[in-house]
């Protein structure tokens, strides 16, 4: 998998995946201002990963050892 920086475009399937929430979920964060709407290419739907990580790092509490 390829590295992503702060000013690469993602797209839902990918935010899905990775915190493991459905888009409907996401969408109701942007509609309440907690996720910046997407930038629109055609169809398509993609946001910045520096904006995505900004969201998760606010959102989600973090993961401590399990152990």
């Amino acid at each position: 998998m390829r590295e992503l920086r702060d000013d690469s475009l993602i797209d839902m399937k990918f935010m899905m995946g990775d915190a493991g929430f459905t888009d409907r979920y996401f969408y109701k964060q942007i509609q309440n201002g907690n996720l910046p709407p997407p930038i629109k290419y055609g169809r398509s739907s993609r946001w910045l990963y520096a904006d995505y990580l900004k969201w998760k790092n606010h959102a989600l509490p973090p993961v401590e050892n399990a152990s």
